[in-house]
């Protein structure tokens, strides 16, 4: 029972496929039409026409036993005009006796005594008892508004060997196809003349005929034909394909001597005009043939046994409902691109199984019922898909048009004339003009010139003349003219020329308005589909670029913590090689590869998010890597249940670094540089106290010690943030040559207090280099103060330079307690001291190589440190020559 619910049918591993009732009803009304037809018989005259080709290529050859003696036109123009004598009928029946033929039939009708010739009644008689294998036909016909059964005459008939009817059914168009091989006035009480001569023949070669039965034999009265055992004859070939010789050359003896030895033989009428001749399957209306030689065709299939029987009526009603049926029922089933291909095969196979049927089981199985349910069935489905699509159409743009649009595509002139105001603005325009096809003012803003626009090519190319540049914007049918007054030097400014047309173009309709009166309901349809997926494509391809110009890596994940969309940025912070490496993991893999602070890490995260719904924030590191701020939020699908979360990956390395170094600061400023400042103060508390006061000298010597440390901290605190203040393109050219020299002899009192000599390697006279000469200056200073201050009395410190591959390079070689290769990395961040000094007179400040790095790293160079334990440091300052090819 159909109801308004739509039936599910369940296919395994597919999930359940929707059947609509309205196409289930459907197709069982156009089924029940269809059969009603074939009940109606109104598919016959089609079901004939593939009978009669599928049995054109059923030929075969025609039997050597069987011989048709004709009544031809020669016979007739030997031995006059029709009926002609009996006794020539017993002449011929004598000699095919006498040449041994196994049967005979005259298909000749001797119903009345012959006036002109009585003997020749005898005569015939005589012939029939002496040969004894003679059959002879019996027909039905009406005489005088009444049917009779037309036999031989008496003296003949109980001569014969044995009596046959001989009707031959026409079906409605004429051909002869079918014949009932028994039938009758009030029962069907005569075989047909086959069926006759071949049980006389051999008595038990039919003992059950073939054919379709009659249900209704019993005797409805004696005017009533009654038959029986219907069968279709499978014609052996077209007219005159059995062996035929004439009438007069038998009488005259014209044929081999085998001719007629064992054989049946047929004698009847192949002229014109002169028997029965009927139009057959393979002869149609131009070329009958002759009842002789049907029956001869009839004979051959019923010893052959390959008689064809018609499938029953109420077996085809069955069997073309369920295939239709399930034909039908396929559609919604199948893809729309494959419903044509298995309609065809389904046809195919129908007209092969009816073929085979036919040749090989001797079945007649009609298979226009399914071709036509089937070419009526697909456009009946193809109308209905049409409706439901446009249908979906009309509502999908319905909740396209109620939703807001991705991007702003405007069509009237105040929001086009925004954008312009704002590039007027920016690309410092002297004013624009916008007009419609007919040359009218749509909008204009600082536009002086005549509102006049020149003819545009057509495909439109900015055109420019002098100081004006003008756009066509196609509007459809129609169009815009753009016209901008702009400074004469910015009118060849590419990139300004193509943003212009970049943002005109948005504004640009390159289809045709809809016409209701031409433009039909579908096409309208796909026009504004096709409208929509371009909007939806452009805001997919703005989402695209916004999330690959993102500064912040991205992750949506779904439930199971796939990721399923990500940017280039979030491979990158995440430190993996490509995309293809994170579309292989999931987020517990990728958990696992983060140091996160936080108690409960990434799990408890997600957790929060997906379960209860609620943003979280962590903080986390990649390995050797940057230090990332992770935030994630869930994603909300329809009904208010969550699919996923997104993740927002946020470098934060240089924000920690400038914590760090903020925290630093506030530790220098706090302890290092308010140190000294307090040691001042307690000094002078302590001498105006009285207790504990010592002398002057001393107490200057200590104050002096002390102001000096913290002026030597606020002097390197203060070189450190110059120097991370400098700009390279402020440089000038200087010698660094000039500027060794003068470091080595701002430390050569220093290195004298401790008898160290200074040695100078000089390889260069000269190295010019774009650079700060007093922040290199510094530079070199702290380094030869560093090895200095840890090098033991009496060393040696060396000031070295030498040219490499496009740098010049300053090498400050110490023999000091050396540096451990652990520390090498650390000595030149800020407030970090790693080597113990043999000068006890004061401490470096930990500001010295920080300032150093910052130097070499803001001309474009680098700071290198070679050291081993007891084994010296060696420092390497590395500074490109060519300024415009930064290191």
């Amino acid at each position: 029972m159909l109801n308004s619910a739509a039936t599910t049918i369940k296919r395994v591993g597919r999930g359940p496929l929707r059947l609509s009732p309205e196409w289930l009803l459907l197709s069982l009304l156009l089924i029940g039409g269809i059969l009603f037809a074939m009940q109606a018989q109104w598919l016959w005259r089609i079901d004939q026409l593939f009978y009669d080709i599928q049995l054109k290529t059923w030929s075969r050859a025609a039997p050597d036993d069987m011989v048709i003696v004709a009544v031809d036109s020669a016979s007739l123009s030997t031995y006059g005009r029709w009926p002609w004598p009996r006794s020539l009928h017993a002449d011929l029946i004598d000699r095919l006796s006498e040449q041994g033929a196994r049967a005979i039939f005259m298909d000749i009708l001797f119903v009345e005594p012959e006036r002109r010739d009585p003997q020749g009644d005898a005569r015939l008689a005589q012939a029939l008892a002496s040969s004894g294998r003679v059959y002879l036909p019996v027909i039905i016909e009406q005489q005088f508004d009444r049917l009779v059964e037309t036999l031989p005459m008496p003296t003949l008939r109980e001569q014969a060997k044995g009596l046959g009817h001989v009707d031959i059914d026409l079906d409605p168009d004429g051909i002869a196809r079918r014949v009932f091989l028994r039938e009758g006035l009030g029962e069907a009480r005569w075989p047909s003349i086959a069926v006759s001569i071949l049980r006389g023949m051999e008595p038990s070669i039919l003992a059950s005929l073939p054919g379709g039965r009659n249900p209704a034999t019993a005797s409805t009265g004696p005017q009533t034909i009654v038959r029986d055992n219907h069968v279709l004859i499978p014609f052996a070939g077209p007219p005159g394909h059995f062996h035929r010789i004439s009438y007069q050359d038998v009488l005259q003896g014209r044929y081999a001597a085998d001719t007629f030895d064992n054989k049946i033989v047929l004698v009847g009428a192949t002229a014109p005009g002169l028997g029965d001749l009927l139009p057959t399957p393979l002869s149609g209306y131009n070329r009958p043939m002759s009842g002789v030689e049907i029956n001869a065709n009839l004979i051959d299939a019923l010893r052959r046994g390959i008689t064809i029987e018609s499938l029953g009526q109420a077996l085809q009603l069955q069997i073309n409902g369920v295939i239709l049926f399930l034909a039908f029922l396929s559609f919604p089933l199948l893809k729309p691109k494959v419903v044509l291909p298995v309609l065809s095969i389904v046809a195919l196979m129908t007209l092969g199984m009816s073929a085979l049927l036919l040749h090989g089981l001797h079945i007649w199985y009609p298979p226009t019922a399914i071709l036509i349910g089937l070419l009526l069935g697909f456009p009946l489905w193809s109308w209905r898909r049409m409706v439901r699509t446009v249908h979906y159409f009309e509502q999908e743009l319905t909740r396209l048009r109620a939703e807001p649009r991705g991007i702003g595509f405007a069509e009237i002139p105040a929001e086009i004339s925004r954008g312009l105001d704002f590039l007027q603005a920016i690309l410092q325009l002297e004013g624009w003009i916008l007009l419609d096809a007919g040359g009218a003012v749509l909008q204009r803003n600082g536009w002086q010139a005549p509102p006049t626009a020149p003819i545009l090519p057509v495909p439109a190319e900015p055109l420019i003349q002098q100081q004006r540049l003008w756009i066509r914007i196609p509007r459809g049918d129609s169009y815009w003219q753009l016209g901008v007054e702009t400074a004469q030097e910015r009118v060849a400014d590419e990139p300004s020329l193509q943003l212009l047309v970049d943002y005109t173009q948005q504004f640009a309709v390159t289809y045709l308005p809809e016409r209701r009166g031409n433009v039909e309901l579908v096409e309208r349809q796909v026009r504004r589909v096709q409208t929509a997926i371009a909007d939806l494509r452009a805001v997919r391809r703005l989402l695209s670029d916004i999330l690959r110009q993102m500064v912040d890596g991205m992750l949506v994940i779904n439930l199971g913590g796939e990721v399923v969309m990500h940017n280039e940025q979030a491979v990158r912070l995440l430190g993996l090689q490509d995309e293809t490496d994170l579309a292989a993991q999931d987020m517990l893999s990728l958990a696992s590869q983060l140091e996160i602070k936080q108690e409960g890490g990434l799990a408890e995260a997600f957790r929060q998010v997906l379960v209860e719904g609620e943003n979280a924030s962590l903080e986390g590191r990649i390995p050797q890597g940057s230090e990332l701020l992770i935030q994630l939020s869930p994603l909300s699908a329809a009904g208010g249940h969550f699919n996923g979360a997104i993740i927002i990956l946020s470098d934060i390395t240089r924000l920690k670094e400038s914590e760090r170094a903020r925290t630093q600061t506030l530790n220098f400023l706090s302890h290092d540089l308010r140190s000294p400042l307090t040691s001042m103060i307690s000094m002078l508390e302590i001498q105006r106290s009285g207790v504990g006061q010592m002398d002057m000298a001393e107490m200057t010597e200590r104050i002096e010690q002390y102001a000096l440390k913290a002026l030597k901290l606020a002097d390197d605190f203060l070189r450190l943030a110059k120097a991370e203040s400098a700009d390279y393109d402020n440089f000038q050219e200087v010698d660094l040559v000039s500027v060794a020299h003068s470091a080595l002899d701002a430390v050569f009192a220093e290195a004298q207090e401790k008898s160290i000599r200074l040695l100078r390697n000089r390889l260069l006279e000269q190295a010019w280099i774009k650079a700060d000469g007093a922040l290199l200056e510094r530079c070199l200073i702290n380094l030869l103060e560093n090895a200095i201050r840890y090098s033991p009395e009496g060393s040696t410190v060396a000031l070295q330079m030498e040219a490499g591959e496009g740098t010049v390079r300053c090498l400050v070689i110490d023999q000091g307690p050396g540096i451990a290769e652990a520390d090498q990395a650390r000595i030149f961040a800020p407030f970090q001291q790693v080597r113990k000094s043999d000068d006890t007179s004061g401490k470096g400040t930990g500001l010295g190589l920080a300032f150093v790095k910052v130097v070499a790293a803001k001309h474009r160079g680098q700071i290198s440190v070679e050291s081993e334990i007891d084994g010296g440091a060696r420092f390497c300052l590395s500074l490109p020559f060519d300024q415009d090819e930064p290191l």
